[in-house]
């Protein structure tokens, strides 16, 4: 407990801009499922015939895992690529399922005879919604918004992966080193903001004038959303993102290629520790990445799909050749082989009679990713 305090006294400047970031993309993911929810639940009560297949497939967006839909959004156009702009989009598909239910369920669940009692005194249909269904259904609609905004602080963290900051980023991070401080230094802060968001909405919800107290968060919300927008402002000059994949070799590597971009007049922007190589690969094409480190026998094998080989500069020039026809240039090595290297004890290797890979066939069938 002592080393996690510790850390999170040392990184507390990091700490808070994780912690931000984490909150405006829940914020932003938040706001726009409420803009698009609320007028689509209140259009399906007026048309039950679009009721079934809209709630079906909110529904359905809901069953994709998290990280298969930040892939399927990254080769699209103008939502798609690396960073908080695909996060939020995919929080908002997220968040839309209970706002949209809760906005359908609340309205329909006002009583007829107070409707026909409102109709008979004159009420258009505009003045019944406005003065009569929302207000009762309102209960009903916060606490739909209270579960998106839950449910986005949680999977917000996955957002780290495609380079959208937060604070699974250190949960990324304790991950790929096996180290559990930096897990709960994101877990902890995530939980507590989670139950912070449930707190404020819960006396929104409670509080006698609700529309006042919603257009006071809105305009809070307003205002972080404006300031992070502002702090967001990119400084003039070149800029080169840089990418890495999430493993610890790759984010040094990719450390040590910023560093050297910085030290010549570049202003660099980071988004190391992305999801794998079809990842980077893909925000290379697209343009959301500038570079990030490969390595030849795996973009041979697993970008191309072609055989290995063990000649390394034959390799490398079928690389080359292969991504030019892409729009990708192939910088020259970096000058070291990262092999394989299997480890194993030297008394039960001994007593097997393992000396080279081929001896483990007579014991055990074993493979070997790439």
């Amino acid at each position: 407990m002592t080393g996690f305090l510790q850390l999170l006294f040392d990184r507390r400047s990091e700490l808070l801009a994780l912690t931000a970031q984490h909150l405006v993309l829940v914020l932003a993911a938040t706001s726009l499922a409420a803009a698009i929810g609320l007028p689509l639940g209140i259009a399906i009560t007026r048309s039950e015939r679009l009721a079934r297949p809209l709630l079906g497939l909110a529904g359905l967006a809901q069953t994709v895992p998290s990280l298969a839909l930040f892939g399927f959004l990254i080769p699209l156009p103008f939502v798609g690529g690396i960073g908080a702009r695909t996060a939020i989009v995919a929080l908002v598909v997220y968040a839309l399922l209970p706002i949209l239910r809760n906005t359908h369920a609340g309205i329909r669940q006002v009583d007829p005879a107070v409707c026909e009692a409102a109709r008979g005194l004159g009420l258009t249909d505009a003045q019944l919604l406005l003065r009569v269904e929302l207000p009762l259904a309102l209960p009903v609609i916060l606490a739909g918004i209270r579960i998106a905004a839950v449910t986005a602080v949680g999977t917000a963290t996955i957002a780290a992966a495609i380079g959208a900051g937060g604070l699974g980023t250190y949960v990324f991070r304790g991950i790929a080193t096996v180290d559990s401080r930096l897990i709960l230094a994101g877990a902890v802060p995530s939980a507590l903001l989670a139950l912070l968001v449930d707190g404020l909405l819960a006396r929104i919800e409670r509080n006698p004038r609700p529309f006042r107290a919603a257009a006071g968060l809105a305009g809070g919300i307003g205002l972080t959303l404006f300031l992070a927008l502002v702090a967001g402002i990119r400084p003039e000059g070149p800029v080169v993102v840089i990418g890495s994949k999430n493993f610890t070799e790759q984010v040094i590597l990719g450390e040590i290629v910023a560093g050297v971009l910085e030290s010549r007049g570049f202003t660099v922007e980071h988004r190391l520790n992305l999801g794998g190589t079809t990842l980077c690969h893909e925000a290379l094409r697209s343009g959301q990445l500038d570079l990030y480190v490969e390595y030849t026998g795996t973009a041979l094998t697993e970008v191309l799909k072609l055989p290995s080989q063990s000649d390394s500069a034959a390799v490398l020039l079928r690389v080359r050749t292969a991504y030019r026809r892409l729009g990708i240039t192939v910088a020259e090595p970096l000058g070291f082989n990262n092999s394989f290297a299997l480890v194993m004890r030297r008394a039960e290797a001994e007593g097997r009679g393992i000396a080279r890979i081929s001896d483990l066939a007579r014991h055990a069938r074993t493979g070997f990713g790439s």
